[in-house]
């Protein structure tokens, strides 16, 4: 989330000739392209082209292969058959090893079915503890923070697994899958006041219920502690308070005000969770897929409806924008904070893809917005001076627009999203160090999960970024097999206070640090193979013959 508007709009006037070398309106940075577009069709496409051709009030069934075609110039070498082959099993030969959908039912939680309450799953970054053969879940006391962008590495997950599920079958995957999708709704039927509230689609930040014991799916004494958020407090950017009469759980502790910087995230989930909504073989994963689902499309709508501002409620159950509405708890400079229009008047095209991915979750078709190629304009580039967090939530954006434009047959605009996708991925490989603002190895390896990501979506990757791809996900394995705590019961893991039960993404080596794919993102290889929307000219990442066949997992 980026800084106060008057900032903002004096860097705007004063600061950005230093950032005039981006001026990328051609079109053609990612070297030859062929698009079948013509540079002056890229440059000057209208709202009423896209209207008329490719855009319905009907909604269109879901592709199963890529309708669009796009490719980018080789470069690189390629990684051989072998390679592939051999890296393929042994990204999957971890998995199995550390059981790693076991491991995902394990350390989520939030409500258990045998309490008779709605169940469901979430991906915390809490603490655990061990005691003979019960292990807790645990919340520290935390009495201003905690947990405000958990649905980022939510959505990871929950997209991973559900690929899992749909092209391998595995029944813990579909498990797993079914939890998390309960979890994406109840963070969002959380913040539902009282039986008489009628608006179920408006998402927290995060909620907690009561502390509870049961069982694990594979028969294991599991308890979850919530105590230590049981405690309201206020803050620029969020607060949290107590629900008593929420109609599914009861007493609920709320983080309210949902800030734009997980919805890119959860918006590029959404295309995944229509397709197992629609042809997942397992009725209770896809009626829970598609609850969250519907909710999810009501969230976009509800932001559209809005003018493009995030709506959220406070302690007694109203509803307000934060930044926009009477309300004295909210800092008036910080409207940003849940709003993709607050510097509109600046730059026009300033987060048009997070305003355009909204109308297609929400509406499935254009409403207001046409972005042309979505490309890094001014409002990227400043607000990435003043916050390095900024560049993901502008990534992601571009992303989800391409994704949903996809599923819902938008091909004109697929088409330029991908060209202008091209430009920001050289943009973002090619970023000076001093300019960073962060680790140079931390910077990689987010650009080379957001290539794996983007290869989901239509992306053709050159054999150069497959080989960036497979260097940070090997390396994970490497870092990752010999963690301690895949499976907290097991008799290796000593009784006592342990800490995260999330292992490390980045370590510091001779001063340098060195990073690797996070633990949300290892079943990534699923979504890349299960996707129909991958692009057959993109360079082949990994051996897909083997990853919907378990018994080849060596």
């Amino acid at each position: 989330m980026i800084c106060p508007k008057k900032v903002l709009l004096n860097l705007f006037f004063f600061v950005l000739p230093v950032f005039c070398f981006l001026n990328c309106s051609s079109g053609q940075s990612g070297g030859s392209q062929d698009t079948g577009i013509a540079d002056t069709v890229i440059t000057d496409v209208t709202v009423a082209d896209v209207t008329e051709d490719a855009v319905s009030d009907v909604l269109p069934p879901l592709p199963d292969r890529l309708e669009v075609k796009y490719t980018r110039e080789k470069k690189g070498e390629p990684l051989t058959a072998e390679e592939i082959t051999r890296n393929t099993k042994k990204i999957l030969g971890f998995l199995k090893k550390v059981r790693y959908f076991d491991y995902v039912l394990y350390t989520t939680h939030g409500v258990d079915a045998s309490t008779g309450k709605k169940d469901y799953q979430f991906w915390f970054n809490e603490h655990f503890k061990k005691e003979e053969d019960t292990v807790t879940f645990y919340h520290p006391v935390n009495p201003n923070d905690g947990g405000h962008n958990l649905h980022i590495p939510m959505s990871r997950v929950l997209g991973d697994v559900i690929a899992a599920y749909m092209l391998t079958g595995d029944k813990t995957a579909g498990l797993a899958a079914e939890k998390l999708c309960k979890g994406m709704t109840a963070s969002m039927l959380g913040m539902v006041y009282d039986e008489n509230d009628t608006v179920r689609h408006l998402m927290t930040r995060n909620i907690v219920t009561f502390n509870h014991s049961f069982l694990t799916h594979d028969g294991k004494k599991k308890a979850v502690d919530y105590s230590g958020w049981y405690s309201p407090y206020k803050r620029w950017n969020c607060y949290r308070f107590r629900y008593d009469k929420n109609p599914y759980w009861g007493e609920v502790w709320v983080t309210n005000m949902r800030s734009k910087d997980d919805v890119p995230h959860i918006f590029r989930v959404v295309p995944v969770m229509r397709y197992v909504s629609l042809y997942g073989k397992d009725e209770n994963v896809k009626s829970a897929c598609a609850e969250a689902t519907e909710l999810l499309e009501l969230f976009a709508k509800d932001i559209v409806d809005s003018d493009y501002r995030i709506r959220t409620k406070d302690e007694n159950g109203k509803i307000f924008i934060p930044g926009y509405t009477d309300d004295p708890e909210v800092n008036k400079q910080q409207g940003d904070l849940a709003s993709f229009i607050e510097y509109r008047e600046a730059v026009p095209k300033g987060e048009c893809n997070a305003r355009r991915s909204a109308e297609l979750i929400g509406y499935h078709k254009q409403i207001n917005e046409w972005c042309g190629r979505g490309e890094p304009n001014e409002y990227d580039e400043i607000s990435f001076a003043i916050n390095s967090y900024n560049r993901r939530i502008c990534r992601y954006f571009h992303l989800s627009h391409v994704a949903n434009s996809l599923i819902n047959r938008d091909y004109k605009a697929s088409r330029l999203l991908l060209d202008g996708l091209s430009e920001r991925m050289e943009i973002e490989e090619t970023m000076p160090e001093s300019k960073m603002q962060t680790s140079k190895d931390d910077w990689m390896r987010d650009v080379a999960l957001y290539l794996v990501q983007s290869h989901s979506f239509g992306f053709p990757i050159t054999d150069e970024e497959a080989r960036l791809v497979h260097t940070y996900y090997l390396r994970a394995v490497d870092e990752f097999i010999n963690w301690k705590y895949w499976d907290p019961w097991d008799s290796s893991v000593p009784d006592g206070d342990l800490g995260s039960y999330r292992p490390p993404s980045c370590k510091t080596v001779d001063s340098v640090e060195q990073c690797w794919f996070r633990v949300e993102d290892m079943a990534q290889i699923f979504e890349n193979c299960w996707s129909p929307l991958v692009n057959p000219e993109s360079a082949k990442l990994f051996d897909c013959d083997v990853v919907r066949d378990p018994s080849k997992w060596e």
